[in-house]
C-alpha cells in the first residue's frame, strides 16, 4: 500500500513537525505584534490623554468652562475618538462630548470607576495599564483611558476655588478610543501570517520532501530492490551510487557483501558437487560390498540348503539302502523262507514311508524354490478349504487324540487358489500337531470384518510353544527349532498368505500354546451378494 511507502512516511511526520514549529513561530509572532500594536495604542492614548490634561489645566484652573468645553468637543469629533468625559468628584459627568451624558452619575462598578474604586476609595495615583481598560461597544473594542485631575497647590490656593487642601483628587478625565482599525489591523496581520505560514509549510515540505524523494526513499529502493534480487539468488546485482554518505557507505557494504555471497555460494556449490562425487563414489563402493555379502549370504544360504538336504535325505536313504542289500542277499541266496515274509513286508513299508518322506522334503524345497503366482479362482470358501485340510490330517489328529474345536463365522467367498491356501492350512496344522504333547487341544476359528472387509483365520493350540528370541524368525528360510525340521514350512506358508495380498502374524508363550494369525482381503462386491445368500458350514 502506498500509504506504507518510507518517503509517504516520511514526508507526513516532516510536514507534521514543521507545521508545529511554523505553527508555534507563527503564534507567538502573532501575539507579539498583537500586543505591540495595543500597546502602542494604550501609548497613544495614554500621550492624547496627557496632552488634553495639560491643555486643559489652564481653563479648569481659571475655571474657563466655555473655552474647557469647546476643546473637548473639538477633540471628541475627531476620528477613532468615541467621546471625552469629566467627572466630578462624586462621579456626576461634568461634561462628555456626548451630550446625552451630561449631569448623569457615572456607575462606579463600570469599566470607567473600577480601578480607582475597585477597593472602596479613590487612589492617589495609577500605573498606565491600570488607567487603561479595553471593553465592547456598538460591536466592536473600545480602549478607555483614564486620567485623575489631582488638587494641586496652585489650585487649592487660587481664590476661586473651594477645594480643601486634603482633597487629592478632584475628578476625572476619561478617553475612549475606538479599536476598530487596530482590530482591523491586527485580524490583516493574522491572516498574512497564517498564510505566510502555510506557504512556508508546504515549501519546506516540499523541499524536504524531494530531498528525502532522492537522497533517501530511492537509494534505499534500490537497497531493498537489490535484496529482494540477492535473495533470490542474484548474486551479480550491485547498487550504482554517487555520494560518500551513510548511504554511499552502505551501498559499498552491500556490494561487498554481495561479492561475497557470490563467492561462498560458488563454494558452497563446488562443495556440493564434491559431495555428492564422493557420495556417489561410497555409495558404489557400498553396492559392491552390498552385492558381495548378498552373495555370500546366497552362497551360505544355499551351503546350508544343500547340507540341511543332504541329513534329511540321507537319514531314510540309508534306511531304504539297508533294507534294500538285506532283502537282496536273502533273494540272492533264496533262503527265504515263508515265515520270513510279514518281516519283509514291514521292511517295504519303512522304505515306502521313507520314500515318501523324501519326497515331503523335496516337494516343499521345490515349492519354496518356485514361488509360483496363485491360480485365482472366484467363489472360493475359506471354511471349506479348512474342512478339506482337517480331512486329510484326520487320522493324525486322531492318532494323537488332539480334541479339534472349530468356530466358523459366516464368510463371503473371496478369490483365491484353494490349492495353495490349502497347502499354507495343512503346514501350520501339521506344526501343531507335532508341538502338541500328550493330549492336546487344537481350536480353528474364523471371523469376518465388514468394515475392514477381511477375513481372519486363527489356528491355536496349547503346545510346548515358541521361545520369545526365535518368534521373529519363525518365517525365515531354513529357521527351525525341531531337530528333524527343514524350516521350509512356515517360509512356504509365509509366500503363499504374501501373494494372496493377506498378512500373517503369530503369538506364542512357552509351555502354554502357539496362535497363528491370518487375514485375507475381500472383494467387496462379493462380500455382500455373498452374506445376502448365506452359507453354513
Amino acid at each position: 500500500m502506498w500509504y506504507r511507502s518510507l518517503s509517504v512516511k516520511l514526508i507526513f511526520w516532516v510536514g507534521v513537525i514543521t507545521l508545529m514549529v511554523i505553527g508555534v513561530f507563527a503564534s507567538v509572532n502573532l501575539n507579539t505584534q498583537r500586543d505591540h500594536l495595543l500597546g502602542a495604542t494604550i501609548l497613544g492614548a495614554k500621550q492624547l490623554s496627557d496632552t488634553m490634561a495639560k491643555s486643559l489645566r489652564f481653563d479648569m484652573l481659571h475655571n474657563y468652562r466655555d473655552a474647557l468645553y469647546n476643546s473637548i468637543e473639538t477633540v471628541g469629533t475627531q476620528e477613532e475618538i468615541e467621546r471625552v468625559r469629566i467627572f466630578n468628584k462624586e462621579g456626576m459627568i461634568m461634561f462628555s462630548s456626548n451630550e446625552e451624558e451630561r449631569g448623569k452619575m457615572v456607575d462606579k462598578k463600570a469599566e470607567a470607576c473600577y480601578a480607582c474604586h475597585a477597593v472602596g476609595k479613590p487612589l492617589e495615583r495609577l500605573d498606565i495599564p491600570e488607567r487603561s481598560r479595553i471593553f465592547r461597544s456598538n460591536g466592536y473594542r473600545v480602549l478607555g483611558m483614564i486620567n485623575p485631575i489631582y488638587n494641586e497647590p496652585d489650585c487649592y490656593n487660587a481664590t476661586c476655588h473651594y477645594h480643601p487642601p486634603d482633597q487629592k483628587v478632584l475628578g476625572i478625565l476619561d478617553v475612549s478610543l475606538s479599536l476598530a482599525a487596530t482590530d482591523k489591523r491586527i485580524k490583516e496581520i493574522k491572516g498574512e501570517t497564517i498564510l505566510f505560514a502555510t506557504i512556508t509549510i508546504v515549501v519546506i515540505s516540499a523541499i524536504i520532501g524531494l530531498f528525502i524523494q532522492r537522497a533517501v526513499y530511492r537509494p534505499v529502493k534500490k537497497l531493498a530492490d537489490g535484496t529482494t534480487k540477492v535473495a533470490a539468488g542474484d548474486f551479480d546485482h550491485a547498487l550504482l551510487h554517487r555520494s560518500d554518505d551513510e548511504i554511499g557507505q552502505l551501498a559499498d557494504s552491500f556490494n561487498k557483501m554481495t561479492q561475497r555471497l557470490k563467492k561462498d555460494d560458488r563454494e558452497i556449490k563446488d562443495l556440493i558437487k564434491n559431495l555428492e562425487k564422493k557420495v556417489e563414489e561410497r555409495t558404489a563402493k557400498l553396492k559392491a560390498t552390498q552385492n558381495q555379502l548378498l552373495q555370500s549370504e546366497k552362497l551360505a544360504s544355499i551351503g546350508k540348503l544343500a547340507a540341511t538336504i543332504a541329513h534329511e535325505i540321507n537319514n531314510p536313504l540309508n534306511g531304504i539302502l539297508t533294507y534294500t542289500k538285506l532283502i537282496e542277499r536273502k533273494l540272492a541266496e533264496d533262503s527265504l523262507k515263508e515265515g520270513e515274509i510279514p518281516k519283509f513286508r514291514s521292511y517295504l513299508t519303512i522304505m515306502e514311508r521313507e520314500t515318501e518322506r523324501c519326497s515331503t522334503i523335496v516337494r516343499n524345497l521345490l515349492d519354496f524354490a518356485r514361488q509360483r503366482e496363485p491360480s485365482l479362482k472366484p467363489d472360493v470358501n475359506i471354511n471349506e478349504v479348512l474342512e478339506e485340510t482337517l480331512s486329510l490330517l484326520a487320522d493324525q489328529v486322531t492318532m494323537q487324540e488332539i480334541t479339534l474345536k472349530k468356530r466358523y463365522s459366516e464368510l463371503p467367498p473371496i478369490m483365491a487358489d484353494p490349492m495353495q491356501l490349502r497347502q499354507a492350512f495343512f503346514n501350520i496344522i501339521v506344526n501343531s500337531c507335532e508341538a502338541i504333547q500328550n493330549e492336546g487341544k487344537l481350536i480353528i476359528i474364523t471371523t469376518y470384518s465388514k468394515k475392514k472387509r477381511e477375513i481372519k483365520v486363527e489356528i491355536a493350540d496349547n503346545g510346548v510353544g515358541i521361545l520369545e528370541e526365535h518368534l521373529p524368525k519363525i518365517f525365515d528360510p531354513f529357521f527351525t527349532s525341531k531337530e528333524m525340521g527343514t524350516g521350509l514350512g512356515l517360509s512356504v506358508v509365509y509366500g503363499i498368505i504374501s501373494s494372496h495380498q493377506g498378512k500373517i502374524e503369530a503369538k506364542s508363550k512357552v509351555r502354554e500354546g502357539t496362535t497363528i494369525i491370518i487375514t485375507l482381503p475381500t472383494d467387496g462386491k462379493t462380500t455382500e451378494k455373498s452374506l445376502r445368500s448365506g452359507r453354513d458350514i
